[in-house]
């Protein structure tokens, strides 16, 4: 092949990039709207705290909620060497999700295009979310009355209403970042 082609193809490949990842930001946002679950990805410095003070077990399993693009799982495989299933209604991000992971080389990671309600929960070790306090509310009852004794939930940012988390961990200012929760 000559360098003009491998040029082409590279600016083809890079073209498509963009336009999947503009239309997840442009049309995203719309199918997810009247869900009320907006999307916004893990911050790199909640996702550095995590990998600085949690001790996950290598091979489990873990499961986000809400996933948006991925970007946690992705960071739980990397780091932790966790298999992870990633839930999200959005077919703009399930699409942008399966050619990331393609584009990167994960492979421990399974998209399902369905609502994280059909999740067996029970299945998984741990599990992810980074909701807004109000999708907390929404979700809370029905989690944990569907996993195990031994299953954490990872929750970002926000807190439970109703449950008290075992442990909280700060991030460098001392404010409270990540809550774990046991049933």
């Amino acid at each position: 092949m000559t360098i003009r082609i491998i040029l082409l193809i590279f600016l083809l490949v890079m073209i498509l990039c963009f336009t999947i990842f503009a239309g997840i930001l442009v049309l995203g946002p719309l199918v997810t709207w009247f869900k009320k679950a907006p999307y916004v990805p893990s911050f790199d410095y909640h996702l550095r705290i995590m990998k600085k003070k949690l001790h996950l077990k290598r091979g489990a399993h873990i499961v986000d909620l809400w996933c948006g693009d991925g970007k946690a799982l992705r960071f739980f495989d990397k780091e932790f060497g966790l298999k992870g299933t990633w839930y999200d209604l959005n077919p703009f991000v399930i699409l942008y999700g399966k050619f990331s992971n393609r584009l990167l080389w994960y492979k421990n990671i399974t998209l399902i295009r369905s609502n994280f309600k059909k999740a067996q929960l029970k299945n998984y070790e741990y599990i992810y979310i980074y909701l807004w306090p109000e999708q907390l509310v929404f979700i809370e009852d029905w989690m944990f009355a569907h996993i195990s004794e031994k299953t954490i939930i990872i929750s970002n940012s926000f807190k439970f209403v109703k449950h008290m988390p075992f442990d909280i961990i700060n991030d460098e200012h001392n404010k409270k970042a990540i809550y774990l929760y046991k049933k």
